[in-house]
């Protein structure tokens, strides 16, 4: 540990936690009430408590920290029971099925088992769309962006009833804007519903 904190927040149905370490290796936790309708009131809250009972005010907590890990069992939650929202998946076209695939889709130590069955899919085949569009390892553009197919996409999931929009493409983390326009077509044809872009969630090579 470089810095004098690290801290952790799990956001819970009813609790958002809140554990704090030091450099000793003390460690405190600390509840806020979970605020579903926007999480983040819940985090301002937490960090409220922390700074009455501790004196740690947000700003020199967070500059003084070495990792701050913002986990959510309600996500978690919903991941294992299938209970999230519908959601239709945008992605570059070739590599709609990436997420059933997966490595040989199975789970470690069950690869080579043919018994083993396969994961429930978070969003089904028929709310995989693909677009034209693919950006090349370097960051270059191969294939430009086909806009009309990305509001085909968005016309398909209206009549299907998706309740949230993700959109991942290939390299994204080189190269956003394949993501970012449709997501702006999107917001603009399905202004009400959540949209998650790959580039902005998580910046990572892989698939």
């Amino acid at each position: 540990m470089k810095h004098q904190y690290r801290l952790g927040i799990d956001a819970g149905g009813t609790f958002t936690d809140f554990i704090l370490a030091d450099r000793g290796g003390a460690l405190r936790i600390f509840k806020a009430l979970s605020t579903p309708q926007d999480p983040t009131l819940a985090i301002r809250n937490g960090l409220a408590v922390i700074e009455e009972e501790t004196g740690i005010g947000p700003r020199d907590l967070v500059s003084n920290a070495d990792l701050c890990i913002n986990g959510t069992t309600v996500g978690l939650n919903a991941l294992i029971t299938h209970t999230g929202a519908r959601t239709g998946l945008i992605a570059t076209k070739g590599h709609e099925d990436s997420i059933e695939i997966r490595l040989g889709h199975k789970e470690d130590g069950y690869r080579y088992d043919p018994d083993y069955p396969p994961a429930t899919m978070l969003v089904p085949r028929y709310l995989r769309r693909g677009i034209s569009e693919r950006v090349i390892s370097t960051g270059a553009v191969h294939t430009p962006l086909d806009e009309e197919e990305v509001r085909e996409a968005c016309r398909h999931f209206l009549r299907e009833g998706v309740e949230s929009v993700a959109i991942s493409v290939v390299w994204s983390v080189l190269h956003p804007d394949p993501e970012l326009r449709p997501a702006a077509i999107a917001r603009e044809m399905m202004p009400d519903l959540p949209l998650t872009v790959g580039s902005q969630l998580c910046p990572q090579v892989r698939e």
